[in-house]
């Protein structure tokens, strides 16, 4: 009895189109109860029963018939002329049967069911109400519709009509709007001499007969607003569902519903459980999920698939996979004695027009996934407006989707199509409409990157008006979009090109976006193929550039060996050509290859080279980029008053050219400099003006250079969970691109937050990875600062012996290296562990030459330290000299804005305390 009570109960609410808090609303039940009801858990009580029947507004008999559910009587004999069924429908019933294995689609019926509620109603202006479902052949708008009819159909007891139109049937005409008439109103008892002639007729007798009822009607497979509007009922109560590969954008009163394939966890289910349970449960998670990509995620494909699964028992995943994986034998597997999805799109390709049919077939020929309006006229050898035209047709017809404004992209598997259908344009014709759509992506990959690119060398600006139709690629911002959007397309051109020339045009027009995006990976290997290339071709000049950019990306990416090598090959190349531009090019990116390895006076040596050649050639922009560098190698060798003057110069430098990443970079570096020379506020100014520009520009590896320099001065404020946000920031860009050095960097940064938040364990892991990540590059300077920090949270973790055997090795480091503020910092730490062992004349001894080392090197930060280091380690007898050195230390801490500067003022308090007590 509950059972069958709550199978009833669940029917009526779901025809009702509510969910289990709607029904609690309305009848006062509470959501436990009835979800026990419907579940069958719990007899249910007639006062219970009562009020669901209220809430759920039900008609005498079916009140009836819930009450005799719930008491276990005989249903009470349904009045004469009277249906029996369990809906009370009485009218024809003619739902195809819904499917068991029907999944996903949760939100998608939620909507049906929501427009099928406002039937009784109609829409705002008084219409029945109508919906459209549609989306590409085999996504599932027919199973979505007969699953919401059956949802719905007791909402509609005077008839439940279903008429294929065959709109895209196999052998059959498209039903005509007359002869669908004749067929519906047969369904409604009209005897065949009764129906008219004439469509005008039909529809009116049609309209008649549906006045003042309550019935639902799906027409399925519809083609066109003119086929179906015929077909609708002329006043409210009713409900109209159609499905179609066209919007049927005629219908200005219908709700739109347009479906997608399944998203990945709903495909995977289907195809699970269409192919059933099978032996080793038919393989791992993996094999389905690559299953459902290769079908597509469509649900047509994934039932053929499962199908095949379930038939024949010894099959796994993986060998169907295995199968699929071939895209030209992909279709002709994904058929059955009754299914085709090769037929299916065929038959979507034989109702376009001519020249819809012509673009769908040069398609076939696109080496990438997506393209733009301009490539398509360019492929087509078209008018603009003419290829916009075609492929809003194709849009229509979903034979396209459009995944951004301007941008069209085809399904996987039409894809796989529309590459055999190519076949079927004359070769020629098929290589000329292939070469034309590569040259214009050669022509305005080269405007482009010369038009991003900062580090133009000896390249000349492409020559002549662009081919028309030409993308607006005409100012930095815009050329950066474009070849983000077509770099895909860009590089499956290349693979796909015979031409080594073309290949390593397009690698050197991409490049600004490859060092933008990255991974350092990718960008050394087109590079190099590129070397290779020209090499091939007897083109020095462009190998040597090739081999420069092969070094550059190398050393971003941290391997300084291999960065080196190659810049030493593209340094000899320019040298037999003659090219004094690429020599200044060269000994440019060898400074900043000493810089990150850490020997900046030789940074200061090559960058003075780069720097008189082009000044030399004239070139500002070289220039600019050299006083950057100068400026950085100059405040590693504790020059800050000249470094600061050297990037306050490459600052203006850049403002003039226009150069907003230049500006972001010498913002940051000059915030860096003033946070190092005691003004953090200052500092951090600078360093978010940068990061604002970076995220406008949409450059990666400056954002995440800039997020850890930010992160630095919120780290020395306190202020925590911004610090670790910025670092999350920059540890995640500097991943994404393959960044080693900066995520090194990163890395040892969040060990010295996880150290100031009292997780010691963490900052030690984390400053291990650092310090081994700058081993393998071969940066002794990076891996000493990592040591260091390691040092510290071995001091806190109470392993002083390691810690301070580690900090006398990071010594001799920066002192080899000639950096006097690393060394300020390290003979700081060595005082603070020779006072936790107190030994209080060699911590003296340490933090006094700290503090000669910070002062000579204008570094406030560590003078403060050292200031406070020698204030505590004072003996009593020289207390008023430790009280001075404390009020100067905190001081400069308080001018930096530096949250230790709370500690200093407790220890001032006790100091000047216990000074007033003797």
């Amino acid at each position: 009895m509950a059972v069958e009570f709550g199978e009833l109960l669940r029917d009526l609410r779901l025809g009702a189109g509510w969910t289990q808090e709607e029904l609690a609303d309305r009848s006062g039940v509470s959501v436990h109860s009835i979800s026990m009801l419907e579940a069958g858990r719990r007899r249910p009580r007639l006062s219970s029963v009562a009020r669901l029947a209220d809430g759920l507004a039900l008609s005498s008999d079916r009140r009836e018939r819930l009450v005799d559910a719930a008491t276990d009587r005989p249903a009470s004999p349904a009045p004469p002329g009277t249906a029996t069924t369990a809906a009370a429908v009485r009218g024809p019933r003619q739902l195809p049967a819904d499917s068991r294995l029907f999944t996903g689609r949760v939100a998608e019926g939620e909507f049906l069911a929501e427009v099928a509620g406002q039937a009784p109603d109609g829409t705002e202006a008084g219409m029945v109400v109508l919906c459209v479902i549609t989306g590409m052949g085999g996504v599932g708008k027919t199973a979505l519709a007969v699953r919401t009819a059956h949802r719905v159909g007791e909402r509609f007891p005077d008839g439940q009509l279903f008429l294929d139109l065959r709109s895209h049937t196999a052998g059959l005409e498209p039903l005509g709007a007359e002869d669908a008439l004749e067929t519906l109103l047969r369904s409604l008892g009209v005897p065949a001499n009764r129906i008219p002639s004439g469509l005008t007729d039909r529809a009116a007798l049609f309209r008649a007969r549906l006045s003042g009822t309550r019935t639902l009607i799906l027409l399925d497979n519809a083609s066109s607003a003119a086929q179906v509007r015929p077909l609708l009922p002329g006043s409210t109560g009713c409900l109209v569902l159609v499905t179609g590969r066209s919007p049927l954008v005629g219908l200005d009163d219908a709700h739109l519903l347009t479906l997608d394939v399944l998203p990945e966890d709903d495909a995977v289910d289907l195809l699970r459980r269409v192919a059933g349970a099978g032996p080793a449960d038919r393989g791992e998670p993996a094999d389905f999920v690559e299953l459902a990509r290769l079908g597509g995620r469509l649900p047509l494909a994934l039932r053929i698939l499962g199908a095949r699964l379930r038939h024949r028992p010894r099959l796994t995943a993986a060998a169907l996979a295995e199968e699929l994986r071939e895209e030209r034998h992909r279709l002709a597997r994904l058929r059955d004695e009754d299914r085709d999805l090769a037929a299916l799109f065929r038959s979507s390709y034989r109702d376009l027009p001519p020249e819809e049919q012509r673009l769908l077939r040069l398609l076939g020929v696109l080496p990438g996934e997506d393209l733009e309006v301009c490539a398509a006229a360019h492929l087509l050898g078209a008018e603009r407006r003419d290829a916009e035209r075609l492929l809003e047709s194709l849009l229509g017809h979903h034979l396209l989707a459009q995944p951004a404004p301007g941008r069209y992209r085809m399904h996987d598997l039409v894809r796989a199509w529309s590459r055999t259908l190519a076949e079927e344009e004359p070769p020629a014709r098929r290589e000329i409409a292939a070469r034309r759509l590569l040259d214009h992506y050669q022509d305005t990959a080269e405007r482009a990157g010369h038009r991003l690119a900062r580090y133009r060398g000896h390249r000349p600006p492409p020559a002549g008006p662009a081919p028309r139709p030409a993308p607006d690629v005409d100012s930095p911002e815009r050329a950066r979009d474009w070849l983000r959007a077509e770099r895909h397309n860009l590089l499956a051109a290349m693979a796909r090109s015979s031409d080594p020339l073309r290949r390593s045009v397009l690698t050197a027009a991409l490049a600004p976006i490859l060092e933008l995006d990255g991974p350092r990976s990718e960008e050394a290997a087109l590079h190099l193929a590129a070397a290779e290339a020209d090499a091939g071709q007897g083109r020095p000049l462009a190998r040597a550039e090739a081999l420069w950019r092969v070094g550059r990306s190398h050393r971003l990416a941290g391997r300084f060996e291999a960065a080196a090598e190659l810049l030493a090959r593209a340094d000899q190349l320019y040298r037999e050509v003659g090219d004094a531009h690429g020599e200044a090019q060269v000994a440019w990116e060898r400074g900043r290859l000493a810089y990150q390895s850490g020997d900046p006076a030789r940074a200061v040596e090559l960058s003075g080279h780069a720097l008189a050649g082009y000044r030399r050639l004239g070139d500002p922009q070289g220039e600019a980029h050299t006083l950057w560098d100068l400026g950085r190698a100059r405040c590693l060798l504790g020059e800050n008053a000249a470094a600061e003057e050297l990037l306050d110069a490459a600052l203006a430098a850049y403002r003039a050219l226009g150069d907003r990443v230049g500006e972001a970079h010498a913002l940051g570096d000059l915030g860096h400099l003033r946070y190092a020379r005691g003004r953090a506020a200052a500092g951090a100014d600078l360093l978010e003006q940068a990061l604002a520009i970076t995220r406008e520009l949409g450059d990666r590896q400056s954002e995440a250079n800039t997020a850890w320099l930010l992160g630095r001065i919120r780290l020395l404020q306190g202020a925590h969970p911004q610090a670790r946000e910025l670092l999350d920031l920059a540890l995640a860009g500097c991943r994404e691109l393959g960044t080693r050095q900066g995520e090194a960097s990163t890395l040892s940064a969040l060990g010295e937050l996880h150290l100031a938040t009292g997780r010691t364990d963490t900052a030690i892991e984390l400053q291990r990875q650092a310090a081994a990540v700058f081993r393998a590059s071969g940066n002794p300077h990076g891996e000493a600062n990592a040591l260091h920090g390691l040092a510290l949270a071995l001091r806190t973790a109470g392993d002083r012996a390691a810690a301070t055997g580690l900090l006398h090795g990071v010594l001799e480091t920066f002192e080899a290296d000639g950096d006097p503020q690393a060394q300020a910092e390290v003979l700081n730490s060595l005082g603070l562990l020779a006072a936790d062992a107190g030994d209080l004349p060699e911590a003296l001894a340490r933090y006094r030459r700290a503090l000669d080392l910070a002062r000579r090197n204008d570094n406030p930060l560590d003078e403060a330290r050292a200031l406070l280091g020698i204030g505590h380690c004072l003996p009593p007898a020289e207390r008023p000299a430790a009280v001075d050195a404390v009020r100067r230390g905190l001081a400069l801490l308080e001018a930096a804005g530096a949250a230790e500067a709370v500690e200093a003022r407790d220890r001032l308090t006790w100091l000047t305390d216990g000074q007033e007590q003797a």
